[in-house]
C-alpha cells in the first residue's frame, strides 16, 4: 500500500455486495439499521487522454513522477495511476493527449481536473489487487468527508500503536487501519461498509462508522 456507463460526470451507482473483510473483526454496530453503502464512479478522463466534457481543467505548476506503474487504489479501469510526488496529492492521474501531461483528479466529488507535467513517461499499469483497491472518497452516515491518504507524517494511535491512518476526514479525526487490512482499512464484509474513526493525534476513543457513499473513477 502507497504513502501515500457513458460519458455523464456520475457514470455508474451501484449498491454495495460483502467483499473482501478487513483485517479485523467485523463491526458490532447493527448493520441492518443502515442502507447498504452507495458505491459511485465517476470518469473524468476520456480513453483518448482528454477531459469528459463534464470537467474544467486547470494548470498545476508542479511536476508528477508517474513512470512506475503504481495503480491508483479507487480505479476501476486500467492505466489510472496513484503518482508521485505525495504533495501534488496525484492520487488518480490519466495520461493526458497533450505530450508530456498528465491530467488528475484530485477529489472524485469534483469536475476540476488538474493538468500536470510529467518527468519522464506514464507507465502502463494494470489494476490494482482486489484487496488493495479503495474507495478515494468516503461519505459517512452523518456527512463527514474522508479522503485518501497519500504520504505525509501522522500520528500513531495509542490503543492500538501498530495501525494507521488511511483517510482524512473533516470531522472524527482520521481513519485508522490494523496492519494488513484488506481496502486501506475499510470493511466490506457487510452491505453497509464500515471504517474506525479516532483523533488524528491518535488519542480517544476508536468509533466505527458507517459510510453512506464511495466513490471511484474509471476512464470513460
Amino acid at each position: 500500500m502507497r504513502f501515500l456507463v457513458g460519458a455523464g460526470l456520475v457514470a455508474v451507482l451501484c449498491t454495495a455486495t460483502g467483499q473482501g473483510a478487513g483485517a479485523y473483526p467485523a463491526a458490532t454496530a447493527t448493520h441492518a439499521k443502515h442502507a447498504a453503502t452507495v458505491q459511485v464512479v465517476v470518469h473524468p478522463v476520456m480513453s483518448t487522454g482528454h477531459p469528459n466534457s463534464a470537467y474544467t481543467v486547470q494548470r498545476g505548476q508542479g511536476k508528477i513522477d508517474c513512470s512506475f506503474p503504481s495503480p491508483s487504489p479507487g480505479a476501476r479501469s486500467k492505466n489510472v495511476e496513484f503518482c508521485s510526488p505525495s504533495y501534488e496529492y496525484a492520487i488518480a492521474c490519466w495520461k493526458a493527449s497533450a505530450a508530456h501531461h498528465a491530467l488528475c483528479i484530485r477529489d472524485p466529488h469534483s469536475t476540476k481536473l488538474t493538468k500536470l507535467k510529467l518527468m519522464g513517461k506514464f507507465a502502463h499499469t494494470k489494476l490494482a489487487p482486489k484487496k488493495d483497491r479503495a474507495p478515494l472518497r468516503l461519505v459517512l452516515s452523518d456527512g463527514t468527508v474522508c479522503l485518501i491518504r497519500d504520504g505525509g507524517a501522522w500520528g500513531v494511535l495509542k490503543s492500538h500503536p501498530k495501525w494507521y491512518g488511511t483517510y482524512s476526514c473533516d470531522h472524527h479525526g482520521v481513519v485508522w487501519s490494523p496492519p494488513n487490512a484488506n481496502h486501506w482499512g475499510v470493511v466490506e464484509s457487510h452491505a453497509s461498509w464500515t471504517v474506525r474513526t479516532a483523533s488524528g493525534a491518535g488519542k480517544g476513543k476508536v468509533v466505527t462508522r458507517h459510510i453512506k457513499r464511495a466513490y471511484f473513477v474509471a476512464t470513460a
